[in-house]
């Protein structure tokens, strides 16, 4: 793909920041002042990205680990967004985070995950034309040989 070492950059910068959102992770989790329904999507999201069990398995490279890391950064944005102002941006504060970076990484991963995507279905297609073509192709031919051993 054009920009696969663009791609990689991009993407290392983010999970740099892991530490600091996992810091955000955990204090959210630890306020007992977070509501039920806050908390409940948090633990999903957590659960989800640890999960080997998921829309896009973790065993395929890059995509696999960028659809985790969307889920975890959609729940903090839709917690972070849903607390008063103060309180959301003490959290990122505490985190080394601001919200500007969060929904910087979240464009990031869904820019880059759906330019995967692309490529992967080209790529697919362009694999079943061959696998197809050559399959074709080759059964015209041993068709036409039994046809002549038969003579």
């Amino acid at each position: 793909m054009n920009g696969d070492s663009t791609l990689v950059g991009d993407v290392s910068a983010v999970i740099q920041r892991l530490p600091r959102y996992a810091k955000l992770a955990w204090l959210l989790l630890r306020d007992p002042h977070l509501s039920i329904r806050h908390r409940a999507v948090l633990t999903a999201a957590v659960g989800y990205s640890i999960s080997p069990i998921d829309a896009v398995p973790g065993i395929i490279p890059v995509i696999g680990q960028m659809d985790d890391l969307a889920v975890m950064l959609l729940a903090f944005r839709w917690i972070l967004r849903s607390l008063p102002k103060e309180r959301a941006q003490a959290y990122l504060s505490q985190s080394g985070l601001d919200m500007n970076t969060l929904d910087a990484d979240l464009d990031l991963i869904k820019r880059n995950g759906l330019k995967i995507l692309k490529r992967v279905r080209l790529e697919l297609a362009v694999g079943m034309a061959f696998v197809l073509g050559v399959g074709k192709y080759a059964g015209r031919e041993i068709l036409r040989s039994l046809k002549d051993r038969d003579k």
